[in-house]
């Protein structure tokens, strides 16, 4: 120890020059706990400094691939999740491992939970290598015993299959997968989570070109028309086929969180908001031939509620409402509604208002009045006052009240 050195109870040394202006701020803060004091009194001044703790990384070293191997299957080992689900037999059900570990197992999850690189195809035939139609799988794994397989295609760029992630791609890939599944006589209740590990020698592998597929060039060969497949989303829960699941459940549950997440906004609400989604989610995932897993529905119900949570807010509700629900936008709203109505009516009723005169012209006046009340009845939920609402219509104030005491 240094000569310059003075030690205080609790072993933390004060360097000598110090010691006077550690005493006489001890003496007017008098704190209660001097422990903590003399250390926070050490880091303050930069006397004492904390040394950085190591943050374990998780490796990002890719396994060691057998050297026989294709150079295209790297990139498939590069895309592997860290952490995938994995097994020999799967009737017994599946396993966690690391990648390392899982690459011994003949099935392993081929995509990351958050992104899909490899579009696979579940083949339930014996599938004949030189019968294959384009658009030619980049590999093949093979049953020795029976000649079915996977087919596997890879992408050029993964697309994102979470909340985050854009809409549009997410639909292309849902339509591209489809139409696949269709032209490869596939089999359509394929979950598409686990398939048959391309460097597991159980296998019979087959690797046939090394070009990674763009969504726009796999479309050319399905007759997929590019904007429409933007916009795809299944029509119902049975024609759901692996992306399209998530496609179906974002797109049904956006319609449900818009308006039901006003009833969580309290502190600490997010939990039960997310409860909630997966509550909802869950009847509809039993709803597809292959329903997700109960921790693929977690994610999705995790990835909707946070984005949700923090792109619909209470302030966020109010400044739309008030952008879109002025009293002038509304008053033209109902006027436009008014008149439609008015216009069809009398379309239709023209040959019968003639010959009955001012009997047919007294029930369209009503009819007219019906459509008026019903506006200001609108008006008055969106909280404009009698007044604003009768200029707006052009009556009185008086025959507003009258309107809306009906509904008292």
């Amino acid at each position: 120890m240094a000569s310059n050195d003075r030690i205080f109870p609790g072993g933390w040394l004060v360097p000598l020059e110090y010691v006077q202006d550690y005493i006489s701020d001890f003496v007017r803060d008098k704190p209660q706990d001097a422990e903590r004091y003399r250390l926070n009194w050490l880091f303050q001044r930069g006397i004492l400094k904390s040394k950085a703790r190591k943050r374990k990384t998780q490796s990002t070293e890719q396994p060691a691939p057998d050297p026989g191997i294709p150079a295209l299957l790297h990139q498939w080992l590069k895309h592997l999740p860290h952490r995938p689900y994995c097994t020999d037999d799967l009737g017994q059900g599946l396993h966690v491992r690391s990648r390392k570990q899982a690459l011994a197992y003949r099935y392993i999850q081929h995509n990351p939970p958050t992104q899909i690189w490899d579009i696979v195809l579940d083949v339930d035939h014996r599938i004949d290598l030189q019968s294959l139609v384009e658009p030619i799988p980049n590999a093949l794994a093979l049953n020795p015993e029976n000649g079915h397989g996977h087919l596997f295609y890879f992408l050029k760029a993964g697309v994102t299959c979470t909340q985050a992630g854009r809409e549009a791609p997410q639909r292309y890939l849902a339509a591209v997968e489809r139409g696949l599944c269709v032209k490869m006589d596939a089999d359509d209740r394929y979950a598409g989570l686990i398939s048959k590990n391309l460097v597991h020698p159980y296998w019979s592998t087959h690797v046939l070109h090394d070009h990674c597929w763009t969504l726009g060039e796999l479309a050319e060969h399905l007759n997929l028309d590019a904007a429409n497949a933007r916009r795809y989303v299944p029509e119902a829960p049975e024609e759901a086929y692996q992306t399209g699941r998530n496609v179906y459940l974002f797109h049904t549950v956006r319609q449900w969180a818009y308006s039901e997440i006003r009833h969580y906004w309290a502190p600490n609400g997010l939990p039960r908001w997310q409860d909630a989604i997966l509550g909802y989610l869950r009847p509809i995932n039993g709803q597809f031939h292959a329903p997700l897993y109960e921790s693929e529905l977690r994610a999705i119900a995790k990835s909707i509620a946070k984005w949700t949570w923090r792109h619909i807010t209470p302030a966020g509700l109010q400044d739309f409402i008030e952008r879109t629900h002025t009293p002038e936008l509304q008053a033209e709203r109902g006027k436009r509604a008014t008149n439609q109505a008015e216009a069809g009516r009398m379309a239709t009723n023209q040959l019968e208002i003639a010959p009955l005169g001012g009997i047919a012209s007294g029930k369209a006046r009503r009819q007219s009045r019906e459509q008026e009340r019903a506006t200001a009845r609108l008006l008055r939920a969106q909280g404009y006052t009698q007044e604003q609402i009768a200029k707006e219509l052009g009556v009185s104030r008086r025959t507003i009240g009258f309107w809306l005491s009906d509904d008292l």
